[in-house]
C-alpha cells in the first residue's frame, strides 16, 4: 500500500494539529488545578492565620478590658516572640519586602532593649535574639 504525498501531509497536519489542541488543552487544565490547589492552600493558610489572629486580639482586648494588664502584656510578648522567631533562620524575600522586615525587626529590637524578655524557654530565647541580629545586617 502506498499512500500519496498528500495523504503524508494531510496525516501530519492532523497529527500536528492533535498534539498542539493536545497541548494547549492539557496545559490550561494543568494551570487551572494548580491555580486551585495553590489557592486553597495559601488561602486557607492566610484565612487560619487571620483567624487566630482575632482570637487573640479579642482575648488581649478583654483582658485590658478587664484590668489584666499582665496577662494582655503576656500574650502580646508570646505573640511578638512567634512573629520573631520565624525570622531567626533568615530573611527569604524580596529586596523591597526585607527592607520592610528589616524595620520591623528594628523596631522589635528598640522595644526588647528596654524592655528584656527571658522565657522559661532556652530555645525560643536563642531564636529570638538570632532574629533580631537581623535588624542589624
Amino acid at each position: 500500500m502506498t499512500f500519496t504525498r498528500r495523504e503524508i501531509l494531510a496525516s501530519i497536519g492532523i497529527f500536528v494539529l492533535g498534539a498542539v489542541i493536545g497541548g494547549v488543552t492539557g496545559d490550561s487544565i494543568g494551570r487551572y488545578r494548580t491555580s486551585r490547589f495553590l489557592g486553597s492552600f495559601f488561602g486557607d493558610g492566610a484565612n487560619l492565620s487571620t483567624t487566630l489572629g482575632i482570637k487573640e486580639e479579642v482575648f488581649v482586648l478583654s483582658k485590658l478590658r478587664d484590668g489584666k494588664m499582665d496577662e494582655a502584656t503576656e500574650t502580646l510578648e508570646r505573640a511578638l516572640d512567634h512573629d520573631l522567631m520565624i525570622f531567626s533562620v533568615g530573611i527569604y524575600s524580596s529586596e523591597h519586602l526585607k527592607k520592610d522586615i528589616k524595620k520591623a525587626l528594628k523596631v522589635a529590637k528598640d522595644y526588647r532593649s528596654k524592655f528584656p524578655r527571658v522565657t522559661n524557654h532556652s530555645i525560643t530565647d536563642k531564636a529570638v535574639s538570632e532574629a533580631l541580629a537581623y535588624a542589624d545586617d
